[in-house]
């Protein structure tokens, strides 16, 4: 018995068991993972049985046993490949899953029984190799975008299968097979396997992730680069030996000390260990992401221009979603201490409207507390990693999101986003995917941050102008003043003068003119912007206020006030706010309509309702354009100012400012202040 003979099965039993290790450590439960791992466990079973033949007196009936099994499972995977949605009992039952099991359980079995000749038994062997054949010959074609995953796995099934067919076929001719091919098999699938890691690593169809330790690759790195370094020295020096010169044996000791001193140079020599280090990174790592693929496209796509200014909120969603290759997320920002949506994608929550707003005041707290990212699904079956957080399993069941992500800015709770898989294919929330999530959120935090700093930039900008422009219409007024007192200084002179009787109201309808336009371009703004708080009657201010500004314009505003509410606010601006609403109000209601002005009590706010039958607003206009200042449907009477001052008051009062309207039928306004 010649090494030769047995070295080749002896390697391939090595290389199927990585193969059997590999899938006993990833728990999938695909067809083709499983498929997969019993043809790694019938390659095993393949080399140990001829490995145990050229070592052994073993028959030659096992031997036929264990063929039939390796070509057997080799059907059955290329069959799982090519039906990777079905699951494993139907893909038992497919017709060419019958075949190849009737095949190969009753190929052997003849054969031993003696029932059918040797032409038969290796005729029945090619037939299994045939449809093998076929079957990848299918996959390679309907492969598609996997086949970049799947041509490592085609390109060596592929060998071995067309290296089988030439043995079976020549031994169905010639009843024996070619001794020299047949211990061949054994090398060849030593060469052959590694390919099928490569497919591993490259490809999800198999459902098998390959990880490795980087210290333990590049240990065993460096030791088989050390041993191909010694096999290499090893033949140069049986070379030398073999010249059989006076020199041979001087030579052949200076050849290997040599050799010994360059090993011991190339292992100590970190530029020869980091460039290992950076190849092994780069090729044979399986990480759930290729970062650096995946950085670059964030960039980009956080670089790309908007089409619209304010569509940063939803470019910073679709970031987050990219990132880790969701579909459906929302993105709330904590105004106040409440999470109000800013930006959504393909949010349903027609079933439970309410379960992402329970949830978050749940979660709102304890992610302002530990600033961790919180998995529901992994709190439904490890809540005592989340300790001080409780969320009744309903809600979550209910729940349109599985993961809620904080973003800070400053060391305070900028906002979340919430993000969901729509398939159900959720990510492991592990340490790699939460540091790397951390990651992503600082740089999209940092856009966000940064676009509404443009943007408050830009609002300032705007109240500078609104400010020059004052600046103007103050110097008119000094000139109507001073045309004023022009008149009243010489009345007592000429006041019984017709002429001047006639001059004077010419003046005063030039000023009136003149005041119109300026009071229609400041919008009665008050210039004071911290007056003190005052404890007053609402109802009385209100009913004031109507009485004395808005008369002039129909339909007259209704008060609905059952009893006195005393609130403690800033009364100039109030009662600057009311007044543009209500007269908002009026000036979009035809004189047959009505302005309904409601004041409530409640235990700790009170609302104050404008409702009117006027003619409505957009849900377009009501996102997009109505509490932006000076954005008017007005035209040149309005400079819209008054939505967005009412809103920024109630704001800063610690209130609330709601809208709601349909076009045609009328608009309520909800002014909300603490008590």
């Amino acid at each position: 018995m010649e090494i030769i003979n047995w070295l080749g099965f002896a390697t391939a039993l090595f290389a199927y068991f990585t193969l059997i290790l590999l899938g006993i450590v990833n728990k999938q439960k695909s067809s083709a993972y499983v498929l997969f791992v019993l043809f790694a466990l019938c390659g095993f079973i393949w080399s140990l049985g001829h490995l145990v033949e050229q070592t052994s007196d073993l028959s030659t009936s096992s031997i036929i046993w264990v063929e039939s099994l390796r070509l057997g499972s080799t059907g059955l995977l290329l069959l799982s490949l090519l039906n990777n949605g079905w699951n494993f009992n139907k893909l038992l039952l497919s017709r060419y899953s019958i075949i190849i099991l009737l095949v190969t359980i009753f190929t052997p079995t003849l054969g031993q029984l003696k029932l059918i000749g040797e032409a038969w038994f290796y005729i029945g062997y090619l037939s299994l190799t045939v449809l093998s054949l076929i079957l990848l010959e299918i996959l390679y074609r309907k492969a598609d975008r996997k086949l970049w995953g799947l041509k490592p796995l085609i390109l060596a099934l592929g060998t071995l299968l067309i290296f089988d067919f030439i043995i079976f076929a020549n031994a169905s001719l010639v009843l024996q097979v070619n001794p020299d091919m047949w211990l061949a098999r054994g090398y060849l699938h030593t060469a052959l396997v590694p390919l099928l890691l490569w497919s591993i690593k490259r490809s999800k169809t198999l459902g098998i992730k390959v990880y490795i330790s980087r210290e333990m690759v590049f240990q065993s790195s460096l030791l088989l680069a050390a041993g191909v370094y010694l096999t290499l020295m090893a033949l140069a020096g049986y070379y030398i030996k073999s010249i059989e010169s006076q020199w041979t044996g001087m030579v052949q000791s200076i050849f290997v000390a040599l050799a010994f001193t360059l090993l011991f140079a190339l292992f100590i020599s970190e530029s020869l260990k980091k460039n290992l280090k950076v190849f092994l990174e780069k090729h044979f790592f399986a990480n759930q992401f290729d970062y650096r693929v995946q950085w670059l496209n964030l960039t980009n796509l956080l670089n790309s221009p908007l089409q619209n200014q304010d569509d940063y909120y939803n470019r910073a969603l679709t970031v987050f979603l990219f990132s880790i290759e969701y579909d459906v997320g929302a993105l709330y920002k904590n105004r106040l201490g409440k999470l109000q949506a800013v930006a959504d994608k393909n949010l349903q929550q027609q079933n439970q409207p309410n379960s992402c707003e329970q949830i978050l005041a749940l979660v709102l707290p304890f992610i302002e507390k530990t600033n961790w990212i919180v998995d529901l699904k992994d709190y439904q079956s490890n809540s005592q990693h989340y300790p001080g957080l409780s969320i009744p399993y309903n809600l979550i069941d209910n729940s349109p999101f599985h993961v809620v992500v904080p973003i800070y800015h400053q060391e305070k709770l900028w906002g979340v986003v919430c993000l969901n898989h729509s398939g159900g294919e959720y990510l492991n929330f592990n340490w790699e995917i939460r540091d790397y999530m951390s990651v992503v959120t600082t740089q999209v935090g940092h856009y966000l941050f940064q676009h509404e700093a443009n943007k408050q930039i830009t609002e300032n900008a705007q109240f500078a102008a609104f400010s020059r422009m004052s600046a103007f219409v103050i110097h008119d007024l000094k000139n109507v003043l001073a045309q004023v007192d022009m008149i009243l200084a010489n009345a007592e002179k000429h006041k019984h003068n017709p002429e001047f009787i006639d001059d004077t109201f010419e003046t005063l309808g030039y000023s009136k003119e003149r005041m119109e336009k300026m009071l229609a371009q400041l919008m009665n703004k008050s210039t004071e912007e911290n007056n003190a708080l005052s404890t007053i009657n609402l109802t009385d201010e209100v009913a004031k206020l109507i009485q004395q500004r808005c008369q002039n314009i129909h339909p007259l505003p209704n008060l609905i006030s059952e009893t006195p509410i005393e609130v403690k606010v800033d009364i100039e601006k109030l009662t600057n706010v009311l007044y543009h609403l209500i007269d908002n109000a009026q000036q979009a209601t035809a004189n047959d309509g009505y302005v309904n002005v409601e004041l409530v009590e409640l235990v700790d706010t009170i609302k104050i309702k404008i409702k009117d039958t006027g003619i409505g607003m957009s849900a377009d206009f009501i996102k997009n354009k109505l509490f932006k200042p000076f954005v008017t449907t007005k035209g040149n009477a309005g400079m819209g100012i008054g939505a967005y001052d009412a809103k920024l008051y109630a704001e800063q009062a610690g209130g609330s400012l709601l809208v709601s309207s349909v076009e045609n039928q009328g608009t309520e306004f909800i002014l909300e202040l603490p008590k």
